[in-house]
């Protein structure tokens, strides 16, 4: 008996159970065939925007057909030119039943509103492959932020599938063979008339993805009805914020070990924990050790100060500068008066105990110290702003820190636009290779290092010898002396022109909007793209600029110094 009939036998002998149109519908899908994209797609409504008036339209009736889903399929297309890219020709969104804009940038002269904050709405997920990388792009060329990206990658992991490119996607969870041939890839995005073949192509890639992710959300979260015949959970999908925003505006990186290949079957088998498998993948030290121990520091006349760790509290009393009060929980008595007293709800921050776990999803196996304001601007603040910056460090689990961090690079991205501080890249560092002093030591490395049984060509060696020569003119030859300088010779050099990403933004904004606003940009960020759950109690985004208001009024703070912080 062949594999069919004896799945047909098998869907018979079920029906009863599950009921006859679910087994006919079992049986239909076993019997489907691979299709190409044409044929398979061929009720795809498709929209080429050349114009404003009717991108506002295709917008407004993708929004009208995103519905329950909250997502769009997205891509781009752009063409190269001598390995270099050119801008964005070509946005794709589609919506899952399949009516699909294709957005002809290269042919409109600005970027309408309507496509603009749609591309920008953080309620919309832009499902596709890799689009965390076009959303750079669409920010580099039109300065448009493309928010909630999500890499259909992350769901087919999730889902515990084998992650792929798209054509491998689409082929393996829907079957269907997209048209992945270099021609229409690598073709012509800014002609004056698309191909229909162009068309096909581009509204494909976006369909597809958005198909996928219903597909295996579906499979995952929803009933069995629901994946077999691609219907909607409501109750799914209502919650589908809660599934994917972990997931959201972060690159796909499919680079496993074997290593950590065994390590992940491990986990499914509860050998190993998550964590650690997270570990692996993202080498940050985890804290062995709790951060906050919840000591207590009170005045003379014994008024609490704050809280503070076991070290801090025992210097203290190791200097003779306080004593122990009590033992448990730990409380040492100043014996001189501080130079400021709690006040208020700032000051009630720091007399508060607080929870050693991941500020946003609660895990407390293991966790990492996050700086809300990163280190490379908070070490060109003035040293007030620097007093008490532990409110700006949390902890996070691993896995959250490593999703922080990803998504902290569109806010230094937007800094540096804003700004004008380029981020440091290959050709503007802190240090720059000297080529020339490089090929000089490689040179003299050749000649040192070379054994009988590997002499250099006769040829090779004297042109190796005029390379270091001409480095040193006064030398008129080759001596042993010579070569083991030039092989020792250094070859990295402080660039004197540099100057750091977060200096020129910290120096920016202390002559243009004051500190506060920089801290204030970079908490908002924090809650807004990780939704912690789990914050210190009185956290404020506008802790700072109460503390410091308070400095003044007790005329501990110049009016002078209060301006360039922008109170």
């Amino acid at each position: 008996m062949d594999t069919y009939l004896k799945f047909k036998t098998f869907v018979t002998s079920t029906a009863l159970a599950v009921g006859f149109a679910g087994a006919t519908l079992l049986l239909f899908k076993y019997k489907l065939r691979k299709r190409n994209a044409v044929d398979a797609l061929n009720y795809l409504t498709i929209r080429t925007v050349i114009t404003e008036e009717s991108c506002n339209e295709v917008i407004n009736e993708l929004r009208r057909r995103i519905g329950l889903h909250k997502a769009v399929g997205f891509d781009c297309e752009w063409v190269t030119n001598l390995g270099r890219r050119q801008p964005v020709a070509l946005v794709q969104l589609s919506s899952f039943d399949g009516y699909c804009g294709l957005f002809r940038l290269s042919h409109l002269k600005t970027i309408p509103n309507s496509l603009k904050e749609l591309l920008e709405d953080e309620n919309i997920f832009k499902v596709g492959v890799a689009p965390f990388d076009d959303a750079k792009y669409l920010l580099n060329d039109y300065s448009v932020s493309l928010k909630s990206t999500l890499d259909i990658r992350h769901i087919v992991e999730l889902t515990g599938h084998t992650p792929g490119g798209l054509a491998f996607l689409a082929l393996s969870q829907l079957n269907v063979i997209l048209d992945k041939s270099w021609r229409v890839r690598c073709s012509n995005w800014e002609v004056d008339e698309l191909t229909q073949t162009q068309i096909n192509y581009a509204a494909a890639d976006a369909h597809v993805a958005i198909k996928i992710f219903v597909y295996l959300i579906n499979k995952k979260y929803g009933s069995v009805w629901s994946w077999l015949d691609n219907s909607s959970n409501n109750e799914v999908w209502h919650n589908i914020n809660n599934i994917c925003w972990k997931y959201s505006d972060i690159g796909f990186k499919n680079k496993q070990t074997s290593k950590l290949g065994t390590e992940m079957k491990k986990e499914k088998e509860g050998k190993l924990t998550k964590e650690a498998v997270v570990s692996k993948r993202y080498p940050h030290a985890t804290r062995s050790k709790p951060l906050y121990h919840n000591c207590f520091l009170v005045a003379p006349d014994g008024e609490l100060l704050c809280t503070c760790d076991t070290k801090k509290a025992e210097w203290y009393v190791d200097k003779e500068l306080a004593d122990v009060v009590k033992e448990d929980p730990l409380t040492v008595r100043l014996r001189f008066e501080p130079s400021g007293r709690s006040v208020g709800e700032v000051g009630r921050y720091y007399q508060l105990t607080k929870e050693n776990k991941c500020v946003v999803c609660g895990g407390d196996n293991s966790y990492i110290r996050k700086n809300v304001v990163p280190r490379e601007y908070r070490k060109y603040f003035p040293e007030i702003m620097k007093d008490h910056s532990s409110h700006d460090v949390v902890l996070l689990c691993t896995g959250c820190h490593q999703r922080s961090n990803m998504r902290d690079q569109a806010v230094r991205e937007r800094l540096a636009e804003q700004c004008g501080a380029p981020l440091a890249s290959h050709t503007d560092n802190k240090f720059k290779e000297d080529a020339d002093c490089k090929k000089v030591r490689s040179a003299a490395r050749a000649l040192l290092y070379q054994s009988r049984k590997h002499v250099l060509p006769e040829e090779r060696r004297k042109e190796l010898e005029q390379i270091i020569l001409r480095h040193f003119p006064q030398h008129g030859h080759i001596t042993q002396e010579l070569l083991q300088d030039a092989a020792d010779m250094q070859v990295v050099f402080e660039n004197i022109d540099y100057e750091s990403h977060g200096h020129k933004v910290v120096e920016y904004f202390l002559q243009h909007e004051g500190l506060l606003r920089l801290e204030r940009v970079w908490r908002q960020h924090f809650l807004a793209s990780m939704r912690p759950r789990h914050m210190p109690q009185l956290w404020s985004i506008d802790h700072n600029e109460q503390r410091l208001k308070i400095r003044l009024e007790e005329g501990r703070l110049s009016e002078e110094d209060a301006k360039l912080l922008g109170l």
